[in-house]
């Protein structure tokens, strides 16, 4: 480990990016888990000083959150399409997010409070469609639980698994038409 001096860094020194200390808390995450994510290990990641870490995110929450608002961040439906190929789009896409990054919704799980603002989009959009399709927003509330419910395990069940393995498209998977076809069955239930 190299030894680092107290104090502030030099004026000459290259200061480390909040994107760079993302990249390595994730890379982290991914590799060893939620517990492995402490200040004092991702400083080690990224070669600066847990105060460096502190400076741009507080705290271990903040970190997390900020984790998930920039994985979560291109997690979009569709402009084009039904409402509900918007619906399938906006699933997929979280659903690839889970798969690449299982540590990470796990952390959220728990520590409920880290809900992301990105999450928050993604549930709010989601809400939004299925009103979209003609559901109160009362029953709306209820079908984005089932979905994203839904999503979260089968995504989850891939990645523990270690079926999606590395690869660069984590969506594509032995699981994956299951996936599909599940959704247009629970879609399909709202027609009823």
């Amino acid at each position: 480990m190299t030894k680092r001096s107290r104090g502030r860094p030099r004026a000459d020194t290259e200061s480390v990016s909040p994107a760079k200390i993302l990249s390595e808390a994730l890379a982290l995450l991914d590799s060893e888990g939620f517990e492995s994510v402490t200040m004092r290990a991702v400083a080690v990641r990224a070669n600066v000083s847990p105060m460096t870490i502190y400076h741009h995110f507080h705290n271990r929450d903040g970190l997390i959150r900020a984790l998930a608002d920039t994985v979560y961040a291109d997690v979009t439906s569709p402009i084009d399409g039904t409402v509900r190929s918007r619906i399938e789009g906006l699933l997929r896409a979280y659903r690839s997010k889970v798969v690449r990054h299982p540590g990470l919704t796990l952390a959220i799980f728990n520590r409920p409070a880290l809900f992301p603002q990105h999450a928050r989009r993604i549930t709010d959009n989601l809400a939004n469609l299925l009103c979209d399709l003609g559901l109160s927003p009362s029953r709306a509330l209820v079908w984005v639980h089932i979905l994203v419910d839904y999503t979260h395990g089968a995504a989850l069940a891939v990645a523990i698994d270690g079926t999606s393995g590395s690869a660069p498209q984590a969506d594509i998977d032995p699981e994956y038409g299951n996936y599909e076809r599940a959704v247009s069955e629970l879609l399909a239930r709202l027609d009823e």
